[in-house]
């Protein structure tokens, strides 16, 4: 009995030292590229990950997009273009970017098997802020103030001045977005990843992104 006991002491042991040393959690950075309305913009995301258990992870991460094409603030920039050459006889191009910022936090499903990749699906929840800047530049024609104008001059100021366009100021909405991928490790705490997601941003009129990242992270 005491043999018994003594090895039932020592695989107790050894199999809580194997539960202290699996990793709990991980740290990780992705970027890759988000298509938006039929435009492709970069991506960068930072993410924290926590196990409640072996299949479920919380996580919360903060994240840029370079560029979202809002439809409604281009439908708003185009209708000026358009103003100015019709009904002042002043050809201009206009630039527009929406640079959004957004941070979010939700829940991870992870498919343990008997092979080193790790398939997951998620869902997250959170706010995003819409950094929108408007540029329209001279081409052609008399300027608003009368003067003549230098082609690539910029007259954003004149058309703000003059009442034609309302420059828009940052806004925040609530965000969504879910997706899957798969996890690798590629050393003792070190993992890769690639995944695939869908989001929504509730402005007045809701943004849809597709995003393809590819990660690198640490396990703790």
């Amino acid at each position: 009995m005491r043999y018994v006991f003594i090895l039932t002491i020592v695989a107790t042991l050894v199999a809580s030292a194997a539960y202290a040393q699996e990793p709990r959690g991980y740290i990780e950075g992705t970027g890759g590229l988000s298509r938006i309305t039929g435009e492709t913009s970069g991506a960068v995301n930072g993410e924290v990950g926590v196990k409640l258990s072996s299949n479920i992870v919380i996580f919360g991460n903060i994240g840029d997009l370079r560029d979202v094409r809002w439809s409604s603030l281009q439908t708003s920039v185009d209708s000026t273009v358009s103003g100015l050459a019709d009904n002042n006889g002043l050809t201009a191009t206009s630039t527009t970017k929406v640079p959004t910022w957004y941070t979010m936090g939700g829940a991870r499903l992870q498919f343990p098997n008997h092979s080193l990749v790790t398939p997951y699906v998620f869902g997250g929840i959170g706010l995003a802020q819409l950094r929108p800047s408007v540029r329209f530049v001279y081409q052609d024609g008399t300027l608003l103030s009368g003067d003549t104008g230098t082609i690539g001059q910029d007259i954003t100021s004149d058309v703000v001045s003059n009442g034609l366009f309302t420059l828009p100021s940052s806004s925040t909405h609530m965000m969504l977005r879910t997706g899957g991928g798969v996890q690798v490790p590629i050393a003792k705490h070190m993992i890769g990843s690639v995944g695939y997601s869908v989001s929504r941003i509730s402005a007045d009129t809701p943004i849809h992104t597709q995003d393809v990242t590819f990660g690198l992270g640490v396990r703790f």
